[in-house]
């Protein structure tokens, strides 16, 4: 029996995946530095497809893992220092 998924996560899924693939939304430089986001998306959707919902719910699984994972991880690596610019109000 097939799983029934939730239509509102599945368009959430769909949404996300079309976004990066059709290279729509535009992500800062650092995640463009860490990793090609649209070509780990790319690859998981030739292996495993996203037409049906159940694979729109693992893409989407497969999306928040490699940010949340994957990115935010490295992040942590750099060291990075963030200034206030001059002249601007405290």
């Amino acid at each position: 029996m097939a799983r029934k998924y939730d239509k509102e996560y599945i368009a959430k899924c769909e949404k996300k995946i079309r976004e990066i693939l059709d290279d729509k939304k535009e992500y800062d430089d650092w995640t463009q530095i860490c990793l090609s986001v649209q070509n780990a998306v790319q690859a998981a959707a030739n292996i495993w497809g996203c037409n049906t919902d159940q694979q729109k719910a693992q893409m989407g699984a497969f999306i928040n893992e490699l940010v949340i994972d994957g990115v935010v991880r490295n992040l942590t690596q750099f060291n990075i220092t963030f200034k206030k610019k001059k002249g601007t109000a405290e």
